[in-house]
C-alpha cells in the first residue's frame, strides 16, 4: 500500500465516527456536515491533488468551502427556476477522468471514494453541479466583467506605465469588477431563495437564520 493510500484510508477511520449534521439550508435542499466534508475533498483534489485532500479538515476550510457550496446552491436555484443549462454527459464525463487522473492508481481512486462514501453517480453529481453554475456565471458576466479601455485609462492617468504594467492592472481590475459583480448578483439572487446557515463552522461566527 502507498503512502497516500494509506494516509487516505487512515483519513477516513475518524470521519465515520462522526454523527452528521445540518449545516445550512439553501431553499428546500439541506446542506450536511459529510457531504460538505466529501465536497470539500473533492474541490482539493481537482484544485491541488489527492495529498491535499488526504489530510484532516480545520473548520476554517470547512467555513470556506460552505460558503462556496451555499453561493452554488443559490445560483442553482435560480438555473433550475429557469430551465437553464442542463448537465453535458460528454462533460461530466470529462471532468470526472480528470478527477481520476489526479490519482497515481485506480486503488488510490477507489480508496477516495471510499472514504467521502459518494458513489460515482454522487461525484459526477457534484461535478455537474459545479459546471452548471461556472456556465451560468460565465453567460451572465463574463463580458459584463470585462474593462472597458476608458476604464482602464482613468486607471492609469497620472501613472507611468508600460505596457506589461498597464496589462497587469487590467486583469487586477477585471478579477475586482467580476468578483463585485458576482457578490451583487449573489445578494440579488439570495433575495429569491430562502438561506438559513445553521452552523457557519468558522470560528467566531454567528449562525444566521433567515434570508
Amino acid at each position: 500500500m502507498s503512502a497516500l493510500l494509506l494516509a487516505i484510508v487512515l483519513a477516513a477511520a475518524p470521519e465515520r465516527q462522526l454523527v452528521d449534521e445540518v449545516v445550512a439550508v439553501v431553499g428546500a435542499h439541506s446542506i450536511t456536515l459529510s457531504e460538505l466534508m466529501a465536497e470539500t475533498r473533492i474541490r482539493l483534489v481537482v484544485a491541488q491533488g489527492p495529498q491535499a485532500a488526504a489530510g484532516p479538515l480545520d473548520r476554517k476550510l470547512l467555513g470556506a468551502s460552505l460558503r462556496k457550496t451555499v453561493e452554488e446552491r443559490v445560483v442553482l436555484s435560480e438555473i433550475e427556476r429557469l430551465k437553464l443549462f442542463d448537465s453535458d454527459k460528454a462533460e461530466v464525463d470529462l471532468q470526472m477522468a480528470r478527477l481520476r487522473a489526479r490519482f497515481a492508481s485506480p486503488q488510490e481512486y477507489e480508496a477516495f471514494t471510499r472514504m467521502i462514501e459518494l458513489t460515482e453517480d454522487e461525484i459526477a453529481g457534484v461535478l455537474a453541479r459545479e459546471l452548471r453554475v461556472a456556465r451560468y456565471l460565465d453567460n451572465r458576466l463574463k463580458l459584463a466583467g470585462q474593462l472597458r479601455d476608458s476604464e482602464l485609462e482613468d486607471a492609469v492617468r497620472g501613472r507611468n506605465l508600460n505596457a506589461v504594467e498597464r496589462e497587469i492592472l487590467r486583469a487586477h481590475l477585471e478579477q475586482e469588477k467580476y468578483q463585485r459583480l458576482l457578490q451583487e448578483l449573489l445578494a440579488s439572487l439570495r433575495e429569491r431563495t430562502t438561506v438559513r446557515i445553521l452552523d457557519p463552522l468558522d470560528e467566531g461566527q454567528v449562525a444566521e437564520k433567515g434570508r
